[in-house]
């Protein structure tokens, strides 16, 4: 009974923050920390993510047999992955953001009610939620755009937190993210 009540909370601290995050107008990520950026040469993209660690980033494990599979990297709790599927027909941003709300309902691991959806800019859509887990939350955010019309970009950050402290920073922290072309 004690888990259930704490999973409770986190839904209700979580739709409290997202309803939050929905009515602010202007949000900011800690400027003591220097925005995390990540460059492709090809696509040529830039992604930048406010207020998080300096990650290393590596080729990801499952490059070698899924090629769009691009990047990852680790720091502490969080964790980055860069993906760039290549798709047969024009796509828009709003387009590769749809794909990644539906696969992430189809996987199971969160409903539409739970995800936050935005936009940070013109061309950068946001997916934000998190799972209950086991004494901790598991962060996701999903920071998504197009390129060359035939390509998604997706950085999905996660980070897994014990501290009611970090969901609504998580929350809050990706308005000024961006992915764009260089």
């Amino acid at each position: 009974i004690v888990y259930t009540a704490g999973i409770l909370k986190v839904q209700k601290l979580l739709a409290s923050i997202a309803l939050g995050f929905l009515f602010t107008a202007c949000l900011h990520a800690s400027e003591s920390t220097p925005p995390l950026t990540i460059e492709l040469s090809d696509p040529k993209v830039r992604i930048t993510i406010p207020g998080m660690p300096e990650i290393d980033m590596d080729v990801h494990p499952m490059n070698e047999d899924e090629p769009f599979f691009r990047l990852r990297g680790n720091a502490g709790t969080t964790s980055i992955s860069v993906i760039t599927p290549k798709i047969d027909k024009a796509i828009t941003p709003v387009d590769c953001a749809n794909a990644i709300v539906e696969m992430v309902v189809t996987q199971s691991t969160a409903t539409r009610d739970q995800l936050f959806l935005g936009r940070a800019d013109e061309k950068t859509f946001l997916i934000i939620y998190g799972l209950p887990v086991e004494k901790a939350v598991l962060l996701n955010t999903h920071i998504i755009s197009a390129v060359d019309t035939m390509q998604c970009i997706e950085a999905h950050v996660s980070k897994l937190s014990t501290s009611d402290a970090d969901i609504e920073p998580w929350f809050n922290g990706f308005a000024e993210s961006k992915i764009e072309t260089f």
